[in-house]
């Protein structure tokens, strides 16, 4: 019998490196993110919709969706970031939810990161969040995209907090010291969950 663990954290607390642990670890792993972009490549469902809603301002001349532009369009207009989220989040589910239900695995991670945002979070077994200070999330942040403080707040607040995502998960790991300390600390887990 499979266990499904949702896997969410803040921007820039380190969840894709978790994700990427506990794939060497032994776990299938579903990247919710990776599918969203499958499904916004051209032609695609999702592409269409992002096409009629946000116009072609915000697609390369390939026709490809210009993802850098349009996040910083939709991290600076709240409203903006909720239709997105509206056109994406149904097809990425259905697809999330077909690869749930074949998956063989012991464990199968799912990697959301707006999860609680997405109200995801009765579809799993467990919710492991992948936690770090501000101060370190917003450093991460600024250093990983190019962005300024600014910017980064901005991301940040588009999120819910990570205070609150802390009381709803099943799991919280902090992530401040090294890959080596948050592996260990991801094996301990699945040794009591598996």
């Amino acid at each position: 019998m499979t266990f499904y663990l949702g896997l969410t954290g803040g921007i820039a607390t380190g969840k894709s490196t978790a994700s990427r642990i506990l794939k060497e670890l032994g776990c299938q792993v579903i990247d919710s993110d990776l599918i969203a972009h499958q499904q916004a490549e051209v032609g695609q469902v999702s592409w269409q919709r992002i096409l009629e809603e946000f116009g072609p301002d915000f697609f390369n001349e390939d026709k490809s969706l210009n993802r850098k532009k349009l996040g910083q369009y939709v991290f600076a207009n709240p409203k903006a970031l909720a239709k997105l989220s509206e056109i994406t989040q149904g097809e990425v589910l259905k697809e999330v939810q077909k690869q749930m239900k074949d998956s063989q695995a012991s464990v199968c991670v799912i990697d959301v990161p707006l999860l609680f945002e997405a109200g995801w979070q009765d579809y799993f077994d467990a919710v492991l969040l992948i936690a770090a200070p501000e101060e370190v999330e917003l450093d991460r942040l600024m250093k990983r995209d190019s962005l300024s403080e600014a910017e980064a707040k901005r991301r940040m607040q588009a999120q819910l907090p990570l205070g609150e995502k802390r009381l709803l998960a099943s799991y919280v790991l902090e992530n401040t010291g090294t890959i080596e300390e948050l592996r260990d600390k991801l094996s301990n887990l699945l040794k009591t969950i598996a």
